[in-house]
């Protein structure tokens, strides 16, 4: 999550602290559950990746703004920490672990993840931090980043950032500088639509640290697309539409929920509530806070260290803007007004077709959307393992790289005007399954701004032609390896990165 190159340059050079190669990175949570109903949701899909993560922090947080309706007294559960609606959640996915285990190791215990639960501050933003108003939500994430461990932490933000103001507030009381400096550095931010004014807060004070604040990307996770569609691009809001055979609108994603996820898979699903509006319309499943980490789980697809390549989790611009203060809570006060300025990172716009269908994409939605069947085959998938013999369910295949079969992002050399072999001929299927292949270029990751050929595109072995003006740049091709399972195709990936000499 550092820009582009400069990033680059650090990893080769060693100065930046990554995560060993295909391991996994370390990730704090902070989440409103009960405020709205898809924090209830993802806290169901990420404890189905709870073996993917190295889970340090689930906290509570609020985002109780005065005067905001959905807040109301008539609502009271929509007040407050909620760390019990964690707890409930935890309990569910022990009674399933066991079977879990069948399918993937790494499950964390349930010891291990009540361990991880706690809270922030009840009140709103700003006005709950400050001397003598830690929590057990800001002396977790200040424990965590004090671990001797040099891996960067990725804190994912979908309600209220003000228990990570009041770890920096704290910690800032107490160390120099240059330790404060050193803090910071540990720290990545991906912040859900910034939904108090902490974020602006932080950023102001400490513009040094890495924040991405995504406006668009978290609402395109399987919500709608954006209100703006360019001329000749497709105008269906629910595309792309995987979640057949049940119709394309919100309702029909709740059907498709019930019987994948609801119904018959265990104690953990059954908590996976509907999403509706108060006079009882369906809408559209998680909105997108899901997408603050799920990048974090797709280890050969997605480096998040390097916010401009795209993956699971989005694309992010590489140089930081000054974010509208206030969103939609300045009718509430003067929300993050008096923070001005800040900046952060923004969300970035693909061009995309769908190999399935032909139609073409371009917002700042696409991005993550773009990955729709992938990963919600893998959650449903997933689902299946709750309850299911390791016979009884898909897993995902393994994407082989000359012969590599782990999953990290390779890294090439080449000449201009040069071919370059591409062979995923090892790759596997853990289920025996038939395998497809796919090889293409993704222009926005890299820095070459002409057309790359790439020979064979659907084989085991491809060439790609480098052009003979691609000097000093850097092409993105992405392998996707997917099965033919008759339960549910799954995907998996690798980037190879090619740098132009």
């Amino acid at each position: 999550m550092i820009r582009g190159r400069l990033a680059l340059t650090l990893a080769v050079l060693g100065l930046l602290p990554l995560h060993a190669a295909g391991g996994n990175h370390r990730m704090i949570l902070l989440t409103d559950l009960l405020a709205e109903q898809d924090d209830s949701q993802m806290m169901v899909r990420l404890l189905m990746y709870a073996n993917e993560m190295d889970i340090e922090g689930l906290i509570a947080v609020s985002i109780s703004e005065p005067g905001y309706p959905a807040r109301a007294p008539s609502q009271p559960h929509r007040v407050g920490v909620h760390p019990e609606e964690i707890v409930s959640r935890i309990e569910a996915y022990a009674k399933v672990r066991d079977n879990l285990l069948k399918h993937a190791p790494g499950w964390p215990t349930r010891r291990d993840l009540m361990a991880k639960v706690a809270c922030g501050p009840e009140g709103y933003g700003m006005a709950a931090v400050g001397d003598g108003k830690g929590t057990p939500g800001s002396r977790m994430i200040i424990a965590a980043v004090e671990k001797p461990d040099p891996r960067p932490i990725y804190i994912c933000v979908t309600g209220s950032a003000n228990t990570l103001a009041q770890a920096i507030w704290d910690y800032r009381a107490t160390h120099t500088p240059e330790e404060m400096k050193s803090f910071l550095a540990k720290i990545r931010v991906y912040d859900d639509f910034g939904q108090d004014d902490s974020g602006a807060w932080i950023c102001h004070n400490f513009p040094e640290i890495v924040w991405i604040r995504s406006l668009d990307q978290v609402f395109g996770l399987m919500g709608p697309g954006p209100p703006h569609i360019p001329p000749g691009y497709s105008q269906t809001a629910r595309e792309p539409y995987v979640w057949q055979p049940y119709p394309p609108t919100d309702e029909g994603q709740h059907l498709w929920m019930k019987e994948h996820v609801q119904n018959n898979h265990g104690p953990l699903g059954a908590l996976y509530i509907d999403r509706v509006e108060a006079n009882g319309a369906y809408r559209y499943l998680e909105g997108g806070n899901t997408s603050t980490w799920i990048g974090l789980v797709n280890k050969g697809l997605y480096d998040p260290e390097q916010i401009t390549w795209g993956g699971w989790g989005g694309r992010f611009e590489g140089t930081k803007v000054a974010i509208p203060a206030g969103q939609d809570r300045v009718r509430f006060g003067p929300g993050e007004k008096p923070y001005e300025p800040f900046a952060m990172f923004p969300d970035a716009s693909d061009h995309w077709t769908d190999p399935e269908t032909g139609k073409a994409y371009f917002d700042r939605w696409t991005p993550i959307r773009r990955w729709r069947r992938a990963y919600q085959n893998e959650f449903q998938a997933r689902m299946d393992w709750c309850v299911k013999e390791f016979k009884g369910a898909n897993h995902n295949p393994i994407a082989a790289f000359n012969g590599d079969a782990s999953r990290t992002i390779v890294r090439l050399s080449a000449q201009p005007a040069q071919s370059v072999a591409l062979d995923a001929s090892a790759s596997t299927d853990p289920d025996g399954d038939a395998l497809n292949f796919r090889w293409y270029v993704y222009p926005e990751a890299g820095t070459y701004a002409g057309a790359v050929e790439i020979g064979h595109p659907t084989e085991k072995i491809a060439r790609v032609a480098i052009p003979a003006d691609a000097a000093g740049s850097q092409i993105h091709v992405i392998l996707e390896v997917r099965d033919n399972n008759p339960i549910v195709p799954l995907y998996a990936y690798r980037r190879v990165v090619i740098d132009v000499k």
